[in-house]
Protein backbone atom coordinates (compact mmCIF):
# COMPACT_ATOMS: atom_id res chain seq x y z
CA UNK A 1 0.00 0.00 0.00
CA UNK A 2 1.49 3.24 -0.60
CA UNK A 3 1.58 6.08 1.85
CA UNK A 4 0.24 9.41 1.48
CA UNK A 5 2.60 11.06 3.68
CA UNK A 6 4.71 13.79 1.73
CA UNK A 7 8.26 13.81 1.69
CA UNK A 8 8.55 17.09 4.06
CA UNK A 9 5.95 14.89 6.87
CA UNK A 10 2.96 16.22 6.31
CA UNK A 11 0.03 13.78 5.85
CA UNK A 12 -2.87 15.79 4.31
CA UNK A 13 -5.25 13.19 5.30
CA UNK A 14 -4.51 11.75 8.66
CA UNK A 15 -7.23 8.51 9.31
CA UNK A 16 -7.96 9.99 12.67
CA UNK A 17 -8.59 13.74 11.60
CA UNK A 18 -12.09 14.78 12.62
CA UNK A 19 -12.89 16.84 9.36
CA UNK A 20 -11.78 13.20 7.03
CA UNK A 21 -14.73 11.70 9.00
CA UNK A 22 -17.23 14.53 8.71
CA UNK A 23 -16.31 14.41 5.21
CA UNK A 24 -16.55 10.54 4.78
CA UNK A 25 -19.85 10.66 7.04
CA UNK A 26 -21.38 13.15 4.63
CA UNK A 27 -20.36 11.51 1.27
CA UNK A 28 -21.68 8.31 2.71
CA UNK A 29 -25.13 10.34 3.38
CA UNK A 30 -25.21 11.39 0.19
CA UNK A 31 -24.63 8.28 -1.17
CA UNK A 32 -27.07 6.30 0.80
CA UNK A 33 -29.88 9.01 -0.11
CA UNK A 34 -28.95 9.22 -4.03
CA UNK A 35 -29.77 5.21 -3.74
CA UNK A 36 -32.73 5.46 -1.76
CA UNK A 37 -34.28 8.33 -3.98
CA UNK A 38 -33.17 6.43 -7.26
CA UNK A 39 -35.00 2.69 -5.70
CA UNK A 40 -38.31 4.75 -4.62
CA UNK A 41 -38.38 6.54 -8.17
CA UNK A 42 -38.05 3.35 -10.00
CA UNK A 43 -40.97 1.77 -7.42
CA UNK A 44 -43.29 4.38 -8.25
CA UNK A 45 -42.80 4.42 -12.00
CA UNK A 46 -43.28 0.47 -12.40
CA UNK A 47 -46.21 1.06 -10.36
CA UNK A 48 -47.84 3.94 -12.66
CA UNK A 49 -47.02 1.84 -15.48
CA UNK A 50 -48.26 -1.30 -14.84
CA UNK A 51 -51.48 -0.25 -15.42
CA UNK A 52 -52.80 -3.60 -15.66
CA UNK A 53 -54.05 -6.92 -17.41
CA UNK A 54 -55.24 -6.62 -20.43
CA UNK A 55 -57.85 -9.26 -21.59
CA UNK A 56 -56.38 -10.84 -24.85
CA UNK A 57 -59.45 -13.39 -25.41
CA UNK A 58 -62.71 -10.30 -25.24
CA UNK A 59 -63.91 -10.20 -28.02
CA UNK A 60 -63.86 -6.49 -29.75
CA UNK A 61 -67.38 -4.96 -29.76
CA UNK A 62 -69.28 -5.17 -33.13
CA UNK A 63 -69.70 -1.31 -33.37
CA UNK A 64 -66.24 -0.09 -32.67
CA UNK A 65 -64.60 2.07 -34.96
CA UNK A 66 -60.64 1.11 -35.05
CA UNK A 67 -58.15 -1.87 -35.90
CA UNK A 68 -60.22 -5.22 -36.12
CA UNK A 69 -58.46 -8.54 -36.18
CA UNK A 70 -60.38 -10.38 -38.79
CA UNK A 71 -59.41 -13.40 -40.42
CA UNK A 72 -57.60 -12.41 -43.40
CA UNK A 73 -55.56 -10.09 -40.90
CA UNK A 74 -54.61 -13.28 -39.07
CA UNK A 75 -53.60 -14.89 -42.24
CA UNK A 76 -51.11 -12.54 -43.48
CA UNK A 77 -49.55 -12.53 -39.54
CA UNK A 78 -48.74 -16.00 -40.39
CA UNK A 79 -46.94 -15.75 -43.47
CA UNK A 80 -45.45 -12.60 -41.77
CA UNK A 81 -43.86 -14.51 -39.07
CA UNK A 82 -39.99 -15.38 -39.10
Amino acid sequence: MRSTQRPDGHNPVSPGSKSSRNTNLQRRGFLLTLGVGGAGAAAVAVRTLSGGAVDATREPDADAAGYRETEHVRRYYQTAKV
